[in-house]
């Protein structure tokens, strides 16, 4: 038997001779025809005279972004305003004590989620040193949106003037950003997009009920409570694989527990009861099932990466609340230290807190180049995310 050629070096020998005969008799086939002609020659000037070989791509983190509104709401604010102790004998100090939110953001009667996009995509640009018309993809994934149709990506488009880019939205609760970067990881390793944009923004506090009377509405009610308003962004670029870069994701999803979490206004089901307008939660539900999924998703994406526990040098979640997060970091066995907490100054910002915190932390200097990190998200519907990356 002769020697075995490899698939990727037959497959490139066929396919330059393919392209070598193509660029010899489809301009004669097409000769009769002015038109048909004249768009050949346009199509063989952008073939390449010899195809490269092959190359991994890496999706490259060049840029992050944070941003959040000038009001602060702080949860004593938000407790007398609903009247905690008058209707249920709950003293000041209750949702920090039972989720460790102490104040969030709020964004103003004119702002709205794309608005909180731009903001943190303009900051993740200028770090990356790029310009919006760079851009080959946009994708905007939110838990909350500007209008029902067309997709946000495209007001956020418009915004940054992004006018050479491919829009779209990502929907999936709180991890749709870790969802985003998935996307876009998959964009750049088939070729389809050399510098993405993937831009999370989400004015939540249109969704809380203050009209709250009974134990049993204040049970389904409370966790719109700790919800706060910002952004979130990520600039992404194809480079060579040098070990940097988006490593391994990891997402798993039981739809059967989709009504643990929900705002039911907006879509079919509901399109115009304004009593579904608000976001309810049963929350020892979603914490019983995070608790269940989430350590053993995360000790499977370390040993699939290669890597030991210490080698992560930070843990970047979607936080609910303080303890819930605190018993995840403990079951799964890496130190509360290596995580990136900011639930305490800005709520529960559904699927920007992910990139929000890790803005933080490169603003702080917790990480930095060639830093192994772990995004980590749980979100109704139920969905466990997961994404490791050499910053």
């Amino acid at each position: 038997m002769g020697k075995r050629v490899p698939v990727v070096e037959f497959s490139t020998r066929v396919a330059s001779a393919a392209l070598h005969q193509a660029r010899e008799q489809v301009p004669q086939m097409m000769a009769s025809s002015k038109t048909d002609s004249t768009v050949v020659e346009e199509v063989v000037k952008h073939v390449p005279e010899v195809l490269l070989p092959h190359q991994r791509i890496a999706s490259v983190i060049a840029g992050v972004g944070g941003y959040v509104p000038e009001r602060v709401m702080t949860s004593e604010y938000i407790e007398k305003t609903v009247g905690f102790a008058e209707k249920f004998n709950m003293p000041l100090g209750t949702i920090e004590k039972i989720t460790g939110v102490r104040e969030r953001r709020y964004a103003n009667d004119t702002q709205i989620s794309s608005d909180m996009a731009y903001e943190a995509s303009k900051i993740a640009l200028e770090r990356a040193g790029v310009a919006p018309e760079e851009l080959d993809v946009v994708i905007f994934a939110s838990a909350s949106h500007d209008i029902a149709e067309p997709a946000t990506a495209n007001i956020v488009q418009a915004k940054l003037g992004a006018i050479n880019a491919h829009c779209l939205d990502i929907k999936n609760a709180c991890n749709s950003f870790l969802n985003g970067m998935d996307i876009m990881d998959a964009f750049m390793k088939t070729g389809r997009c050399r510098v993405g944009l993937v831009a999370a923004g989400e004015v939540l506090s249109k969704f809380v009920n203050w009209d709250i009377e009974t134990i049993d509405q204040l049970e389904l009610g409370f966790s719109a409570f700790t919800l706060g308003d910002g952004g979130g962004a990520i600039v992404f670029k194809a480079e060579e694989d040098k070990g940097r870069g988006i490593h391994k994701t990891s997402f798993t999803s039981d739809g059967r527990a989709w009504d643990l979490a929900t705002i039911k206004g907006g879509g079919t089901l509901c399109p115009f009861d304004l009593s579904q307008n608000y976001f309810v939660s049963r929350s020892a539900d979603i914490n019983r099932l995070a608790i269940r999924q989430i350590p053993p998703a995360v000790k499977s994406m370390i040993a699939q990466n290669g890597w030991e526990l210490g080698d992560v040098e930070l843990v970047v979640p979607h936080q609910v609340t303080r303890s819930i997060t605190e018993r995840l970091m403990r079951i799964g066995g890496v130190p509360i230290e290596k995580a990136m907490i900011t639930i305490h100054k800005y709520g529960n910002t559904a699927a920007a807190s992910v990139p929000m915190a890790l803005a933080d932390a490169v603003e702080e200097g917790r990480v930095g180049r060639d830093s192994k990190i772990m995004l980590v998200g749980g979100a109704s519907g139920f969905s466990v995310g997961i994404v490791t990356v050499v910053l």
